[in-house]
C-alpha cells in the first residue's frame, strides 16, 4: 500500500488530492503478506546505541520503523503499548521470509539487542584487583605513586559490533535497500492545524503533521486531565507544538485564542486528536468555515452512527447490529 491510517487521515484533512489516489478498496488478491511488530523493551536504562535497529532496516521484510528512541533517551520495561519503543513495519511477498524475520526481530529483543544501556556491568565472577583497576594502582603504591581509578562501564568495554555478530547469522542482510516513506509537497509553513486533544493515536498524527512542515496548536478541552495529556505513546516521543491553549467558556472565545496562538499563520483544519475532542473539533471547525463534519448529525461520536454514515456515502462499512434484548442481534449473531 505505501500509506497508514495514520498518513491517510492526514490527507483527508489536508491533501484532498493524494486521498483522491489513495485507492477505494485494498488490492485482492493480497500480493504480499505483512504486519507491524509494536517492539518490546526487555531492559531499561540510558540508551547509549540502537544497534538492533541497525539490523532491522537491513531485513529483506523491512518497510519502516516508527520509533522515538535515541542516543540518550530513557527506555522502560515495556509492559503495555504506551511503553513500546516503537513498532517496526514488515512486509514480503514470501510468507516464509517474513516468519523468519519476524522471529528474528522477537529474538533480538529477548537478548536485549535492541539497545546498548549505559549502565554498570555487575561482574558474576569471583572479583580479583585486576576486576576493579586497583592491580596497577596496589603495584604504583608500592613505589610510592598515586594512580586514580575509574569504574569500568559499558560504554567502555571493548567488544564485537551486534551488527555483525547477526550478519553471521543472516548473511542474508547484507546491501539490502529500504523503502523510502512517500514526502507531502504541500508547502504548509506558513499553515496552522489545530488539534484538539491529541493523545495516544492522536500523538502519531500530531507527528505526521508536523512532518509535512505544519505548525500544530494543541486545544485542550474543558475538563481534560492532566493525566490524559500525559497518554501519549512512547514512538511519539516528545510532543511539540506550536502553541497549546485551553478551550474558552464559548465557542467564540475559544477561537479567538486559536486565533491568537496562529499569529500570521493561516489556519487550515481543526482535527480532533482523540474522542474527547470530537464534538470540539466539530463545532471549531464548523465555525471557522474549515472541512467539518458538523454539529448537526445527532450522536455522531456513536459508532454505530458512523459506520451508517460511511455506508450511506458508498464507502465500505462494517456489519453490524444493535438493540437493546437480545432478540434483536440474535439473527446478526448466528450469521
Amino acid at each position: 500500500g505505501g500509506y497508514s491510517q495514520v498518513e491517510a487521515s492526514v490527507d483527508a484533512w489536508l491533501d484532498p488530492e493524494a486521498f483522491e489516489r489513495l485507492p477505494d478498496a485494498p488490492g485482492s488478491p493480497f500480493k504480499s503478506h505483512g504486519l507491524q511488530l509494536h517492539l518490546v523493551s526487555y531492559g531499561e536504562g540510558t540508551v547509549i546505541s540502537t544497534p538492533g535497529f541497525e539490523v532491522m532496516r537491513r531485513l529483506p521484510s523491512f518497510v519502516s520503523l516508527s520509533t522515538s528512541v535515541t542516543i540518550g533517551a530513557e527506555v522502560d520495561y515495556t509492559t503495555d503499548l504506551a511503553t513500546s519503543p516503537g513498532a517496526c513495519l514488515l512486509m514480503n511477498e514470501d510468507e516464509a521470509k517474513l516468519k523468519k524475520d519476524v522471529d528474528f526481530v522477537r529474538h533480538l529483543e529477548e537478548i536485549n539487542g535492541l539497545f546498548t544501556y549505559k549502565t554498570r556491568v555487575e561482574s558474576l565472577a569471583r572479583p580479583t584487583a585486576m576486576t576493579f583497576g586497583l592491580a596497577s594502582a596496589a603495584q604504583d603504591a608500592k613505589v610510592g605513586g598515586h594512580r586514580r581509578v575509574k569504574s569500568f562501564h559499558l560504554d567502555h568495554m571493548e567488544r564485537p559490533s551486534l551488527l555483525r555478530i547477526m550478519s553471521n547469522d543472516r548473511p542474508d542482510l547484507a546491501g539490502q535497500a529500504t523503502m523510502m516513506k512517500r514526502v507531502s509537497t504541500v508547502d504548509a509553513s506558513k499553515e496552522a492545524v489545530v488539534v484538539t486533544d491529541p493523545y495516544s493515536t492522536g500523538c502519531l498524527v500530531v507527528n505526521e503533521m508536523s512532518r509535512r512542515g505544519y505548525h500544530v496548536i494543541a486545544l485542550w478541552t474543558r475538563g481534560f486531565s492532566d493525566e490524559m495529556k500525559a497518554h501519549t505513546p512512547m514512538a511519539a516521543g516528545i510532543m511539540r507544538y506550536h502553541a497549546e491553549i485551553a478551550e474558552g467558556e464559548t465557542l467564540a472565545e475559544t477561537i479567538q485564542g486559536i486565533y491568537k496562538a496562529a499569529g500570521k499563520l493561516r489556519v487550515v483544519a481543526c482535527i480532533a486528536g482523540g474522542e474527547a475532542g470530537v464534538d470540539c473539533a466539530d463545532a471549531v471547525s464548523e465555525r471557522m468555515n474549515l472541512r467539518t463534519n458538523g454539529t448537526q448529525i445527532a450522536n455522531r461520536r456513536d459508532k454505530k452512527v458512523q459506520q451508517e454514515l460511511i455506508r450511506d456515502a458508498g464507502m465500505r462499512s462494517a456489519r453490524q447490529a444493535a438493540g437493546k434484548k437480545w432478540e434483536d442481534v440474535a439473527e446478526f449473531l448466528e450469521k
